[in-house]
């Protein structure tokens, strides 16, 4: 069992939460939009253009592939259609920059309910500490795709569980119905909600951990668990059913494909991450200051620490989720610590009234002034840089009547459907298969796939080894060349069908 945590709360005002939620609000924003276009720079957010107007066109959610001519037909779990619709909708009637507006909306109002969800248990220093570390495991993932609209569910859910541990209580059933809520829009926004049932069923686990007799434990079994079971069933309301539930579990045993995917390897910490950071602060704390947690909090954090070590793409999860577990213990140990020199020096600091108001007062003037700069300097004119976006490598093949089947690289394939050219593979690699991805690559089979996929004309990018083995290969010649792709021709069969 853990030892008891006592009251949680601190003594920070109503006004100072406000205050210090709406600085960060428009700096996180701020930084987000400062981006620029590197916000809309993934090869996927044509490939969501086009399914949101697919799915708005016919009404309905497609179930079997609709897009690519390799694998017609095949099963596919669309489980970003919610978002794609909404992706579909702002770009068709307000262009890139709302993208890029909405996206850098989501992450600030992710960081906003962080740092007041901490500010219940910890003071402006520590809160500040967490918010800055988080903003920094997110921000080089920090993209207008599906899973940046996840973020402040993520933020609430947790929040939410972390609370209703803190009073020591299941959630309520109007509590838990709102949860309810939130769990059916993250299913059908991103798969990621699975890991929102996980979290759930820990903080479960540690409820009947904890609890001191028979009698709470049973109490904890029953309200946790009604609890599980309205996410469970939440989590089921989409178009996919138990398929949308199994879909990230498919994602995860496909090692060969997510060994591949840059986003989804592990973090490189010789050119430097900020998980390094993360993992030095927490090392200081717990070494210098002798910081004691519950083994069930440390549990939590080790396993999305495990997460993040495996795949840099879930060091957001760690950014977002990890202060709000540890905060209610940390509080209680931020007053155990009262009288160490540097909790002090803190305190001292940011207890002074005048100080403090003031400075909360001119921090906020600075965030509004430093968010309108931002935003009149980068939103003007913003567009999607050209880097996945080979527009005049598919005029040049449109205008030339090309129509055959198209071998393509991996980050283009979202144009393609965007511009309505059937690829051969694009960023559903859950779709495709390893099958498949293992052909793609294997630069020594290239001339039999393009025989059994009846290619007509292939297109990647300058750097990309296929272009290579093509200017060697008979029956085959360079038709178009610029800085973002390299298209090649048949020449021993005719180009149209």
């Amino acid at each position: 069992m853990n030892p008891p945590l006592g009251p949680v709360k601190v003594s920070t005002s109503r006004g100072t939460r406000v205050i210090a939620t709406a600085t960060v609000v428009l700096l996180a924003w701020a930084t987000a939009i400062a981006r620029g276009g590197q916000l809309l720079r993934d090869p996927d957010v044509f490939s969501h253009i086009a399914v949101g107007r697919w799915i708005l066109a016919h009404g309905e959610v497609p179930t079997r592939d609709v897009f690519s001519h390799s694998m017609p037909g095949a099963s596919w779990v669309a489980h970003e259609w919610l978002v794609e619709v909404a992706i579909a909708l702002l770009y068709d009637r307000l262009g890139w920059a709302a993208l890029a507006v909405a996206g850098a909306t989501c992450f600030a109002a992710a960081l906003a309910i962080l740092a007041y969800a901490l500010l219940r248990y910890l003071p402006v220093p520590a809160m500040a500490a967490a918010v800055l570390l988080a903003w920094g495991l997110c921000f080089p993932h920090l993209v207008a795709r599906p899973h940046i609209a996840v973020f402040p569910l993520l933020v609430i859910w947790t929040a939410s569980l972390v609370a209703a541990r803190a009073d020591n209580r299941a959630p309520s059933p109007w509590h838990a119905l709102g949860l309810a809520l939130v769990m059916v829009l993250w299913a059908n926004i991103h798969g990621s909600h699975v890991f929102g049932l996980g979290l759930a069923g820990m903080f479960a686990a540690e409820a009947l951990f904890d609890a001191p007799d028979r009698r709470a434990a049973w109490r904890a079994v029953r309200g946790w668990g009604a609890f599980v079971v309205v996410a469970v069933a939440a989590a089921l309301a989409t178009p996919h059913g138990i398929s949308g539930l199994l879909f990230p579990f498919e994602v995860q045993r496909m090692s060969y494909a997510l060994s591949w995917i840059t986003e989804w390897q592990q973090p490189d910490m010789q050119r430097g991450h900020v998980l390094e950071v993360w993992l030095m602060l927490v090392l200081l704390g717990a070494l210098s200051l002798g910081v004691r947690l519950p083994l069930t909090r440390i549990v939590m954090v080790l396993i999305i620490l495990h997460m993040a070590l495996v795949h840099q793409r879930h060091a957001e999860l760690l950014g977002l989720c990890a202060p709000l577990i540890v905060a209610p213990a940390l509080a209680v140990e931020l007053r155990r610590l009262a009288d160490a020199p540097f909790v002090l020096s803190l305190r001292g600091l940011f207890n002074r009234p005048v100080l403090s108001a003031g400075l909360s007062r001119g921090t906020l003037a600075t965030a509004v002034a430093i968010a309108v700069v931002v935003g009149a300097w980068r939103l003007p004119g913003l567009a999607v840089p050209d880097t996945y976006a080979p527009a005049a490598a598919v005029e040049a093949v449109k205008r030339a009547g090309i129509t055959g089947r198209v071998f393509n690289d991996y980050d283009v394939g979202g144009y393609l459907i965007f511009a309505g050219i059937a690829p051969f593979i694009d960023g559903r690699l859950d779709m495709y298969g390893e099958s498949l991805l293992r052909r793609f690559n294997a630069l020594a089979d290239l001339p039999r796939l393009l025989a059994d996929f009846d290619i007509g004309w292939t297109l990647f990018q300058p750097a990309d080894p296929h272009v290579a083995e093509l200017d060697r290969l008979p029956g085959w010649r360079r038709f178009h060349a610029d800085d973002i792709a390299v298209v090649h021709v048949r020449t021993d069969a005719p180009q149209k069908r």
